[in-house]
């Protein structure tokens, strides 16, 4: 027997530069190849655990924006941005 591991792709946020990302994945990439982030950033990926994540993990807006736009959810405006964000894009 064996144990099956499922990852949703949907829920997997590259995260650099102290912001999360978001991709659009049709499999799990492998180390070292790269990914495109929905903002536009091209990084390599290594994979972790959640023990290796960083203290301060922040939203990148335009990723977000990209990602609500495309699903018709409500898009963050400047003046209502969670608490402690200045720019959406950012």
């Amino acid at each position: 027997m064996s144990a099956l591991i499922v990852v949703d792709l949907a829920q997997v946020h590259p995260e650099f530069d102290g912001r999360w990302h978001r991709v659009l994945l049709k499999r799990m990439p492998a180390p070292g190849e790269s990914v495109t982030t929905l903002c536009g950033r091209t990084e390599p990926v290594v994979y972790g655990t959640s023990a290796d994540r960083r203290a301060v993990r922040l939203t990148c807006w335009e990723c977000d924006r990209r990602f609500r736009t495309a699903r018709g959810l409500p898009v963050w405006s400047a003046e209502h941005l969670p608490v402690g964000v200045d720019e959406v894009g950012k």
